[in-house]
């Protein structure tokens, strides 16, 4: 896999984002936009690029409560979602339909759930199925008529 060269520290002031020192993260004093996970920043930019990585910031940054989860597990779950459907990049209403999903409310759930499995994963689900509503809506149901 190729790794790409990016300036974490430009791209977070293009999106808008502060870079903090995880040792001066305090959840009480969290403001929006702010992000204290600079490995998974780096990791993100190094593995998918600049794009990928603008991207995913701004898709997190669109409303004043989704910027306040800028944590690691969040972040990986969206460039993971972004990674594995190539085609919601086209989508037009992509910053509208990621602007419509509390990430907060999502974030919360996914720890509350306890599923034994990394929350950047149950997160990658929780979201996805926010963009196959109508797929997985249906897909839902029908496990309901089973159970």
């Amino acid at each position: 896999m190729k790794r790409h060269s990016v300036d974490i520290y430009k791209v977070a002031r293009e999106c808008g984002v502060r870079l903090k020192d995880a040792r001066l993260h305090s959840p009480t004093s969290r403001r929006p936009c702010e992000c204290y996970c600079k490995p998974t920043v780096r990791e993100i930019g190094a593995r998918h690029g600049e794009e990928h990585l603008r991207l995913v910031l701004r898709l997190m940054t669109g409303t004043q409560g989704n910027s306040r989860e800028l944590y690691a597990d969040m972040l990986k779950a969206v460039s993971r979602l972004m990674v594995i459907n190539p085609d919601l990049v086209k989508r037009r209403t992509l910053i509208a339909d990621f602007d419509s999903i509390n990430l907060g409310s999502l974030r919360r759930k996914a720890m509350a759930m306890q599923c034994g499995v990394p929350a950047s994963d149950v997160l990658l689900v929780l979201i996805s199925v926010k963009f196959y509503a109508p797929l997985q809506g249906d897909l839902l149901e029908m496990f309901g008529d089973v159970a």
